[in-house]
């Protein structure tokens, strides 16, 4: 029994004193998107690739809308002439009774509520980059019908344009031992070249399959996907 105790102090010092703990990582961008249409319909223009660098707002792609193009013209008419006759009432509003004038006002209303819906549906064939970064996937062609139901297969994914993070796993035995400044020395699988980063977030959880704790350190000219090893340097 004394034997047991003192190989689990044993442990416990060794742990306690380390000066290294080793950590596997893999290189993830800071901010990435899964980029799909909120709509259904034909792709009819695709204005960037894999690898273009985009801007957030700049158009990736758009959908054949000459029928909404036609509803949203419509509509726009039937607002301009409600809104006149709104107006054109209200000037002898004192020669016709308020229901009258109410009945106009709400015809207003709904011609302009019907413009609003037609130009948001317009808006919904056009496909956005939702930040600065660059494309890495594209999974449309010209006249591939799409439907608001393929999240599972976006148009694009795109990430940062810039740092990216290392994911880094360790052992949770050293659970508190690794601090947020902590340094990583790393190696890229398959180079003997070392690099090191400091931590700059600890995750507050345990893995439950792995029973592995996270951390993330963030690194320049590096691209997705990247893993390999490294220690962490937690001296005192």
């Amino acid at each position: 029994m004394r034997k047991i105790f003192l190989a689990l102090l044993v442990v416990v010092v060794s742990i306690a004193n380390a000066t290294e703990v080793y950590a596997t990582f893999i290189s993830k961008p800071s901010r990435g998107a899964k980029v799909a249409f909120s709509s259904s319909g034909i792709v009819g223009n695709i204005k960037v690739d894999v690898g273009s660098h985009v801007k957030k707002g700049q158009v990736l792609a758009s959908l054949n809308s000459d029928d909404l193009s036609a509803l949203e013209s419509t509509a726009k008419a039937q607002a301009k002439f409600a809104t006149a006759e709104y107006n054109r009432y209200l000037q002898v509003k004192q020669y016709i009774s308020p229901a009258q004038l109410d009945s106009y006002r709400l015809k207003k209303e709904n011609a302009i509520t019907q413009l609003k819906y037609s130009q948001s549906n317009q808006q919904k064939t056009v496909l956005r980059a939702p930040f600065n970064g660059v494309i890495t996937t594209r999974n449309i062609e010209i006249g591939d019908m799409v439907t608001s139901q393929t999240s599972t297969s976006p148009a694009f994914v795109m990430q940062t344009d810039g740092p990216m993070k290392l994911l880094i796993k360790y052992d949770s035995k050293y659970y508190g031992i690794p601090k947020v400044g902590s340094v990583f020395i790393y190696s890229i699988s398959g180079s003997k070249a070392t690099r090191s980063a400091k931590i700059t977030k600890i995750y507050p959880t345990v893995e439950e399959k792995t029973n592995m704790i996270l951390a993330e350190a963030m690194v320049d000219n590096l691209p997705s996907g990247l893993f390999g090893t490294g220690k962490i340097i937690v001296g005192k």
